[in-house]
């Protein structure tokens, strides 16, 4: 594949051909691998190196959670970058390593040299100790340290900077701090990054705090720390102090550089007093922490030497080659514990008691494994995978456009060729005049049957009222009617201006027109009609019950109501059978008169047709 180059460096059209090339020449369209940390993958390698004479390369299978050593890195290869890779070809080229050759690679350079710390700005104080805001810190720290450091002085091109939060500390002190490492390893990484490329494999790469790691596997190393505590972790080139409060939060941190060949600082005894002066320690307890042997016993000398004569000193040695929880992972180093996620979750549902500290959830949640590299920049000089999608959909939009315009280009060229072969292709100017003919025929005769069919359809049956009135007053239902009328009329009215345009359909009215006697049962039913809502109600199962559809209520016909309610001056409430036999208009409380009116608009499908049909 071609090299990448800027995409702000490129115009539109370039920028596009890139993004072609990178989707047909890789595999980042369809490969999540290319777009997750290397702790998420699979197949990872770590490297751990603190200045002495070997490299600690191990390899961690993520699917069955095993550890084992990895190829060997010699000193050079990690300042010159030779021979790596034929390391990266033996890694992804065999299953030697992995249970499978491997389909993607995360690698992972724990930096065990050197423990920088940087003071941050007063004015970064506004980002305060919560997590979204450590967050914006952590971004400020990659892309422009020098807004929130203290110290301006400082380059890009030489180091690189992290958040730690220090969420124990006192009121007044500190509540952040920036690590800092170099950056002279990352042409090793790099060189990776461009060989994995070169293999179509995603190699993904970070480059860690070995001694923030360390100090996150704590719990693993002892679960139940008692009280306020200082713990010393002892490397090759420095030693790390870290001080937990009686709540296990940590509250402040220190580094500092073995001189003249020691194997631990200078006044380690007057080191650790000041610290945990400065801590407000109450004693001086401290755990410290080694891979070797030797250097605990110098140390437990020095600090027995503190005690007689300076401030008793209550220590404990702990060996990292004598823990049970280290036995599986090559070298015996804890930094490697933390990449075991479920491991690790396994280890916080049992909930040792230094583990429910803010500090070491957090720690083994966010901040032990931040990604001293900054290769956001690598990855931004490739289109998203998002953008990648689109560019696949879009393409295949186009290829779908295309094959659909040649579709159409051959069916209408097969179109036109049976068009030649039918009759009416031939016909002559007097055969095509009397086609003509008929079809002006064919479709004057096609109007007269639609206005025809129009024109009969049942607007009005007899039946139909009187099935009306029987559902608005069933048997025995306490009405007298003395008169019942029904009319319909066309609502078109002649227009006094002849050049006026002609309505071709005229809307209908119909009337109903009721007066009677009635009891309070029968009055009930003509008050649920007095009501927009009652009214189309009856209307509608009218028109169900008797099947006419003129009947139901549409928004070009309307119902309205007109009912008038009276008293009834013949009722006797004190009539004798034989009186309401003889005059039956007694037994009658109420009087009423309802007009019930529906217009048909001259849109409705039964509006009447005024053209002639013949």
């Amino acid at each position: 594949m071609q090299a990448i180059s800027d995409p702000n460096e490129l115009q539109q059209h370039e920028l596009f051909h890139q993004a072609r090339l990178v989707a047909s020449q890789t595999s980042r369209s369809h490969d999540a691998n290319w777009y997750k940390s290397p702790d998420e993958l699979l197949w990872q390698w770590h490297l751990w190196f603190d200045g002495g004479r070997e490299v600690i390369s191990v390899v961690f299978d993520r699917a069955s959670r095993a550890w084992t050593t990895g190829p060997p890195v010699p000193l050079v290869s990690l300042t010159t970058d030779e021979g790596v890779d034929d390391i990266l070809a033996l890694l992804l080229s065999s299953a030697e390593f992995f249970r499978e050759k491997p389909k993607a690679l995360g690698v992972v350079l724990h930096v065990a040299d050197e423990f920088g710390l940087a003071e941050l700005a007063k004015r970064s104080e506004q980002f305060g100790d919560e997590g979204g805001d450590l967050q914006i810190l952590r971004y400020c720290l990659r892309d422009d340290p020098c807004e929130v450091l203290a110290n301006k002085d400082v380059s890009l091109e030489l180091n690189t900077w992290c958040p730690l939060p220090i969420t124990g500390a006192s009121s007044g002190a500190d509540h952040c701090v920036a690590v800092s490492l170099s950056r002279n390893r990352e042409g090793f990484l790099k060189k990776l990054i461009a060989g994995g490329e070169d293999r179509g494999v995603p190699v993904r790469v970070s480059v860690a705090c070995a001694t923030v790691e360390a100090f996150a596997a704590l719990p693993w190393l002892k679960p139940r720390l008692d009280g306020a505590f200082l713990v010393a972790v002892c490397y090759h080139k420095f030693t790390a102090v870290f001080a937990l409060n009686q709540s296990g939060e940590l509250c402040a941190v220190r580094s500092f550089s073995h001189r003249a060949g020691l194997l631990y600082p200078s006044s380690f005894g007057d080191v650790l007093w000041n610290m945990s002066l400065g801590a407000e320690m109450t004693s001086l307890d401290v755990l410290v922490i080694s891979d070797k042997k030797t250097v605990l016993q110098s140390v437990a000398q020095e600090l027995e030497a503190f005690s007689a004569s300076r401030q008793q000193v209550h220590f404990e040695l702990l060996c990292l080659e004598d823990q049970a929880a280290l036995e599986l992972l090559p070298g015996h180093r804890p930094e490697l514990m933390i990449y075991d996620s479920v491991g690790v979750e396994q280890f916080l549902k049992a909930g040792p008691p230094l583990v429910r500290s803010d500090t070491f959830k957090e720690l083994l949640t966010t901040w032990a494994k931040q990604n001293f590299m900054n290769t956001g920049r690598l990855d931004e000089l490739y289109p998203t995978r998002q953008d990648l999608r689109l560019l696949r959909l879009s393409k295949w939009f186009t290829n779908m456009l295309l094959l659909s315009v040649v579709g159409m280009f051959f069916y209408g060229v097969i179109s036109f060729y049976d068009a030649m072969g039918k009759p009416s292709w031939v016909l002559t100017q007097e055969q095509v005049r009397q086609t003509e003919s008929k079809h002006k025929k064919l479709i004057e005769e096609k109007r007269q049957m639609d206005l025809a069919e129009s024109f009969l359809k049942p607007r009005s049956r007899g039946w139909v009222n009187m099935e009306l009135l029987l559902q608005l007053f069933p048997e025995e239902s306490g009405v007298r009617l003395e008169s019942f009328n029904y009319n319909i009329e066309t609502s078109r009215t002649a227009s006094a201006n002849p050049k006026a345009v002609q309505q071709t359909f005229a809307g209908l009215n119909r009337t109903w027109k009721l007066k009677g006697l009635a009891k309070a049962q029968s009055l009930q039913a003509l008050n649920n009609l007095n009501s927009q809502e009652g009214l189309s109600e009856f209307f509608k199962r009218i028109s169900t019950l008797t099947g006419e559809k003129a009947l139901n209520p549409q928004p070009s016909r309307q119902f309205v109501i007109s009912l008038t309610q009276g008293r009834n001056a013949q009722f006797n409430p004190q009539a004798s059978a034989a009186e309401i036999a003889s005059e039956p208009t007694v037994s009658f409380p109420f009087s009423f008169e309802a007009t019930i009116t529906q217009a048909i608009s001259e849109k409705d499908d039964f509006a009447l047709p005024m053209d002639k049909i013949f």
